[in-house]
């Protein structure tokens, strides 16, 4: 269980570390989240994993775009009214938010 912690830390850790560093390079971004996206397809590949991370891809996408749409915010550097990275990012959120969740959960049953 601390293993499954620490690496669900680890890649949220890193996701952040690199929109800050690379927000600017959108493309280069975006291939860093489809790769996360694959490791972390590696590790977690249930079918409700799979369901998290396609619903978030593509309702939180919609979601941004309504928004920025509307003129609630706007984002530096989009592709068509979002950054190209942003999608892997709901998804990659859904999937950490569920697995974490679930790691926690089996703390507090010891």
């Amino acid at each position: 269980m601390k293993k499954d912690l620490f690496f669900e830390l680890s890649m949220y850790t890193i996701c952040v570390i690199l929109v800050a560093f690379l927000w600017h390079k959108p493309i280069l971004l975006m291939l860093c989240y489809v790769l996360i996206s694959l490791i972390l397809f590696a590790k977690w590949h249930t079918k409700s994993d799979t369901l998290f991370y396609v619903v978030a891809f593509i309702l939180g996408s919609l979601g941004e775009f309504v928004a920025v749409s509307f003129g609630v915010w706007e984002y530096s550097k989009p592709f068509y009214f979002i950054p190209i990275w942003l999608p892997f990012v709901w998804g990659i959120s859904a999937l950490f938010m569920k697995n974490i969740s679930e790691t926690l959960l089996k703390f507090g049953k010891k």
